[in-house]
């Protein structure tokens, strides 16, 4: 059986895997996602401005990102395809009140005017225009651009932000994505079982290599090390997953410990007896939620806390 059999029903007989995978493959091919559609239907744009306009916003950033900037992202991140029908693996839209912009760079000018509506959205080449000059120029004094912090690091809201004060505006994080709210059959979050290396493959086990990670942490002077990079967390427990397209990790965060402890924030249900078994007391589960308040901590400790800007 399929490891998404074993993981959902793990003494399954073949009759009932059977029945099982044919039951995932009619639920697969009754479900849309509304990706696919180029280019997008214009009552997604007025959707989203009038859920903006709800709160107070007058405009928003939309990247081609997930929370981990990985090369990759699931479907339900797919927000800039959903929006405008662009599905190039690059690219970002800003959109404002009565004006919209999708800049992406040369190896999809033509691509991109031909998945959008040019009517609603501006193709751009992002090294011609840069976004962050683009809402300098267009954003109107007083307005208020948001933006999905979960979604951005730290350097580019650093810009996006100077963009904004060039502009007499200001940019506003907001909590919970103004897409999610407006697109009505977003796909479900990934659940793909994880499962754990072969120490045959791995070559070090997870322990030797948080006890090294734990030693670099200190060295820096430091006491915890955050991990946003799926492939990173994958490496470091000796993990693999099927979260997302052509890399084979599972989508979680981890908090390291100079003791080489770890805080591993992921969903419960993708993790197979066998991965839990193979985890030792210096593994600690938390619900993917927990990580907010658990960075909030973090922060409030006075501890030096090591991130990749």
């Amino acid at each position: 059986p399929s490891p998404w059999v074993k993981l959902v029903a793990p003494d399954a007989d073949a009759e009932l895997a059977t029945r099982l995978l044919a039951l995932a493959h009619d639920i697969r091919r009754c479900t849309t996602s509304g990706l696919g559609e180029s280019p997008a239907p214009h009552e997604r744009i007025v959707s989203l401005r009038s859920e903006l306009a709800r709160h107070g916003l007058d405009g928003f950033i939309v990247p081609l990102a997930d929370e981990h900037q990985g090369e990759f992202i699931a479907p339900r991140s797919q927000r800039l395809a959903w929006l405008t029908g662009f599905t190039g693996s690059a690219g970002l839209a800003v959109v404002l009140a009565e004006t919209a912009a999708l800049f992406v760079d040369g190896r999809y000018t033509l691509q991109a005017a031909s998945q959008v509506d040019t009517e609603i959205f501006e193709p751009r080449h992002l090294i011609e225009m840069k976004p962050h000059d683009w809402i300098a120029d267009r954003l109107a004094a007083g307005a208020k651009l948001g933006y999905d912090p979960w979604l951005h690091t730290a350097d580019g809201v650093s810009r996006f932000r100077v963009a904004c004060e060039k502009a007499q505006a200001t940019l506003v994080a907001v909590d919970g994505n103004p897409i999610d709210a407006v697109w009505p059959d977003q796909p479900a979050r990934p659940l793909a079982p994880a499962f754990a290396l072969n120490l045959r493959h791995a070559g070090i086990g997870s322990a030797v290599k948080r006890h090294e990670v734990g030693a670099v942490i200190a060295g820096n002077g430091a006491a915890f090390a955050v991990l946003s990079a799926p492939d990173s967390i994958a490496w470091l427990l000796n993990m693999r997953g099927g979260d997302i397209p052509n890399t084979p990790v599972a989508l979680c965060y981890a908090v390291v410990a100079r003791d080489g402890g770890v805080e591993l924030f992921i969903d419960r249900r993708k993790l197979s007896p066998e991965l839990l078994d193979a985890f030792d007391d210096g593994i600690t589960i938390r619900l993917p939620e927990d990580l907010g308040p658990a960075l909030d901590t973090l922060g409030a400790s006075g501890h030096r806390v090591l991130v990749d800007p």
